[in-house]
């Protein structure tokens, strides 16, 4: 097993199952624009970042000393994502001078502003670099109310939940998804309830079967899902699957 004590990698497993797609726009009032490049209303360096990582509102508002320099339509992978949907609404980031976000975001800008081959190619990887960084930023925000941002800003929460992104099918116990966390069971069961808003066992069904839900709209046989994700037989999947989603696999399939 991976030793995830050592600062475990809270986007990897997320950013590897849910794909992470973004187009820039030539048009900052196309109704798909969700990520805004600001620079103020004279300048060309970019100074904020706005983020809708749903879905944007119609009417965006940007303050009169600042102007669009660059919209880009952005994908998280869709709203069966849990990062996304425990994200804000809405995130803002200040593009600080000196630091590795402001250098990427110039050279966002310049390679927008640039009509280089592959332009359009190299804006895509720059703007989702730009995205990974802004979901570090969430997460060193923290959050105010319960649910996944919160349970990996913590840094014990955060070990267990890395392990049951990574490793679904195993067979956790209560007992080593606390030694993760470095905390009693008692502590851990309680304070993962109280940051994520649900038991880990509760969030492991789920993750569970969010995965085997997009497996299966990929074509891959309930059996084989089964078994990737750890339960004992075809049927076990089918019965939580129904559970969850009001459907067995095989309907699923047939309504995709």
């Amino acid at each position: 097993m991976r030793d995830y004590v050592q600062r475990p990698d809270r986007l990897s497993a997320l950013l590897s199952r849910f794909e992470l797609q973004a187009s820039a726009l030539t048009d900052a009032t196309d109704p798909r624009a969700n990520l805004l490049l600001l620079a103020g209303a004279e300048g060309q360096l970019i100074n904020e970042v706005q983020f809708w990582p749903v879905a944007a509102p119609f009417e965006r508002e940007v303050a009169q000393e600042q102007r669009v320099l660059l919209a880009a339509s952005v994908s998280l992978g869709g709203g069966v994502n849990p990062m996304a949907r425990a994200l804000p609404a809405q995130l803002y980031m200040a593009v600080e001078p000196g630091g590795l976000v402001h250098d990427l975001a110039q050279l966002i800008g310049r390679e927008a502003a640039a009509a280089r081959c592959g332009g359009y190619s190299t804006l895509q990887r720059l703007l989702e670099v730009l995205v990974i960084m802004l979901l570090r930023h969430a997460l060193e925000q923290g959050a105010s109310q319960p649910g996944l941002i919160a349970g990996l800003a913590d840094a014990r929460i955060s070990r267990a939940l890395v392990a049951i992104h990574e490793a679904p099918q195993q067979r956790w116990r209560s007992e080593d998804l606390a030694a993760l966390a470095g905390l009693s069971r008692s502590q851990f069961m309680a304070c993962f309830a109280s940051l994520v808003g649900q038991t880990p066992f509760s969030y492991l069904r789920q993750w569970r079967l969010t995965l085997a839900r997009q497996d299966l709209a990929a074509g891959a046989r309930v059996k084989t899902v089964a078994a990737r994700y750890g339960y004992g037989s075809q049927e076990a999947l089918s019965h939580a699957f129904r559970q969850h989603f009001g459907q067995s696999p095989t309907q699923f399939r047939q309504n995709e």
